[in-house]
């Protein structure tokens, strides 16, 4: 399998983690963005550092990416129900399955911090997790 190949798996096994909840109404993976369809979920590739594993021909890939919650338009009444419990689904989502069906070693969320998220100098609610996943590559 080509590197392409499992890297895009890592993004496509998390989309469809993510199209598991009710409560995310669309989820956009390197599509432009559109104003419609709140909460809307927009994975986003983030640096990637590669290492040789120790042993072996296999190279470490540290596949980082983000998921943009975009929620509201307005500011919520209640942070910890409006915003925080979308953004909880999104993680339960993903580590509901830990290796995303076998395309990764692990997956693990690295932050998590719900704010204001602005898209075309328009303001929105929502946040913005973080998370890291492990890919062996052979060469």
């Amino acid at each position: 399998m080509g590197f392409y190949t499992s890297y895009k798996d890592v993004f496509d096994a998390v989309k469809a983690a993510i199209e598991t909840k009710s409560s995310i109404k669309s989820v956009l993976l390197g599509e432009q963005f559109t104003y419609g369809q709140l909460p809307k979920a927009v994975i986003n590739a983030l640096t990637t550092p590669i290492s040789q594993e120790t042993l072996g021909e296999l190279l470490e890939v540290k596949v980082n990416f983000s998921v943009i919650l975009v929620i509201n338009e307005y500011q919520p009444k209640d942070w910890f129900q409006d915003i925080i419990a979308v953004m909880a689904d999104v993680v339960d989502a993903v580590l509901a399955d830990r290796t995303l069906g076998g395309k990764v070693a692990d997956v693990i969320p690295t932050s998590f911090a719900p704010g204001e998220i602005k898209f075309e100098n328009k303001l929105f609610y929502g946040g913005e997790i973080r998370f890291q996943s492990v890919v062996y590559h052979g060469a």
